[in-house]
């Protein structure tokens, strides 16, 4: 997903939840992991190459994460680590035919609806995602050599597959709405995780700024 994308998500749902100037600290740790450096050789950060397990075995380390800095009173940490994990979820609906799969099961035309925690499609032999295909990947995505390129590119590369913007057809529109229900419900989920871990409420106002 572009990153102005990822900073729209992201901005809309957690603005609810904490300050601006924790807010753009998560959005800015999101953001970065779309350095040049993480497009390479760290598929499950993106998803990408049906690293499934590999990806939520990394959001799983960085919910861990969170909670030993906030315990820690190390809310820089815990921010990022929310960025990282947040930035991963909404990768997944974009990388990957998740939303394809919906589409075809459900055959609803509203994106809205979309159910971003199909059990049974995560469970499925028939989800997976965009081979990373490295500098040709790069190619693909630069002005002028895109439409070069992109036809080019094999059936299961990520430039075929991806659905990191409205250039990239109709069903980016399941793939942003999933990832908004997605934000939401990670930030919900680890609030809540925070009360049964018995965080205390002091820690978890800091870390939000609220």
């Amino acid at each position: 997903m572009k990153t102005k994308y990822h900073v729209e998500i992201t901005q809309n749902i957690l603005q609810e939840y904490f300050n601006q100037e924790n807010l753009d600290k998560i959005i800015r740790s999101n953001i970065q992991q779309d350095r040049i450096k993480n497009q390479f050789g760290h598929d499950y950060i993106h998803f990408d190459d049906s690293a499934f397990s590999e990806g939520f075995s990394y959001i799983e380390e960085n919910e861990a994460k969170l909670f030993r800095a906030i315990g820690d009173s190390d809310f820089k940490t815990a921010r990022s680590a929310l960025g990282k994990i947040l930035h991963s979820w909404q990768d997944f609906y974009s990388h990957s035919n998740y939303v394809q799969l919906w589409y075809q099961k459900e055959n609803r035309l509203d994106a809205e609806e979309i159910d971003h925690n199909d059990l049974e499609i995560f469970n499925s032999p028939e989800l997976q995602s965009g081979k990373n295909y490295g500098l040709f990947e790069l190619f693909a995505l630069l002005p002028g050599l895109s439409k070069i390129i992109k036809p080019l590119m094999p059936e299961d590369s990520h430039a075929k597959m991806n659905l990191d913007s409205p250039k990239s057809g109709p069903f980016f529109n399941y793939a942003f709405a999933a990832a908004k229900k997605r934000t939401k419900h990670v930030v919900d989920a680890l609030l809540e995780e925070m009360r049964y871990k018995s965080i205390k409420i002091e820690l978890i106002k800091a870390f939000m700024g609220k």
